[in-house]
């Protein structure tokens, strides 16, 4: 999912440390304001980071033969806005670069910018215009989460066509990489969209004061909420196992390797100029997910039993006019 330790030189990953800076800044103010004049959204902010927690840590199998990760973050894009949820993708790659090797310290500025602020402010745009021109909430949330996904490895392919250009061209290059990364994502980040969209289904239901009102499910309920879980829980399942079904005992290559595989192409002598300060054995990596997706649930499950003991019983928002 995320561009490796080494991939980017010196001089790239000091320009996106630098692009994300501003957006950083403005996205830890924003959150300090809300959580002065809103301290019940800090339970809405728990819960999209642990989202994020969640799906980042899941490596699934896509219809192109290779691997990838879904993003997480267009939950928290909707319910928190993209400058809040910059903040929240930047502490899930932190602890990825830090504990997992996933990713990199000085490629962190160039993940960051993809997955924390690219996928999340277009996902928002995507968002806005469907809210105004009023279509249904279940095709809205699910573009704009698809967008946050898709559109976070666009700009990852970008990057790396703009460090390295085959033959001088950008262009050249960004096909290559487009092939690589966003193709494979196309199935994930609708896998992503669909569970998202159960999950606002399940917050509506059942703690609808961490959601937004002009979200709620239940506003024009023609089918039992049961029901609609189920649906979505069998397409989910098909999107997952059309590739485990077509690569059955096969060993799938990550996006990660073959971003590699494709600068070395690019580039004859290429060597990674950085190596990650520690690097997990393969039996290992497993478990490091692993441990991601758990502290994710563990804080989900926290925020779902804090609200329900602060809130009491689920009371429907009434609805705005």
């Amino acid at each position: 999912m995320h561009i490796t330790e080494g991939f980017l030189s010196i001089y790239w990953c000091a320009f996106w440390f630098v692009a994300c800076i501003p957006f950083l800044v403005i996205g830890a103010m924003k959150l300090r304001k809300m959580f002065i004049e809103s301290p019940e959204k800090k339970l809405s902010v728990a819960i999209s980071g642990a989202f994020i927690f969640v799906l980042s840590s899941l490596k699934l199998p896509s219809v192109t033969g290779s691997s990838s990760h879904p993003t997480g973050t267009g939950l928290s894009t909707i319910l928190s806005g993209p400058w809040i949820t910059s903040i929240l993708a930047s502490i899930v790659l932190m602890f990825q670069a830090l504990l997992l090797a996933h990713g990199g310290i000085t490629t962190l500025g160039a993940n960051i910018f993809s997955m924390g602020i690219v996928g999340p402010f277009a996902a928002y745009g995507v968002f806005k215009v469907m809210m105004k021109a009023k279509l249904h909430v279940i095709p809205t949330i699910l573009a704009t989460a698809f967008v946050a996904d898709f559109a976070t490895y666009l700009m990852t392919s970008l990057q790396l066509a703009l460090a390295y250009p085959s033959n001088g061209s950008v262009l050249i290059s960004l096909s290559t990489f487009l092939g690589i990364f966003a193709i494979t994502q196309i199935p994930l980040a609708l896998l992503e969209a669909v569970l998202i969209v159960m999950f606002f289904d399940f917050l509506s239901h059942s703690r609808p004061e961490l959601t937004r009102p002009e979200l709620m499910f239940d506003k024009e309920r023609k089918v039992p909420w049961m029901s609609r879980v189920a649906v979505g829980a069998v397409i989910a399942l098909c999107i997952a196992l059309i590739p485990m079904l077509m690569y059955a005992g096969q060993e799938l290559d990550g996006t990660d390797d073959q971003g590699g595989d494709a600068i070395s192409s690019i580039v004859g002598d290429y060597e990674p100029w950085f190596d990650s300060l520690f690097t997990p054995s393969e039996s290992a990596e497993p478990w490091l997910f692993l441990l991601q997706t758990v502290i994710g649930l563990v804080i989900i499950g926290v925020v779902l039993f804090v609200a329900r003991k602060k809130f009491g019983r689920s009371k429907k928002p009434e609805m705005k006019k």
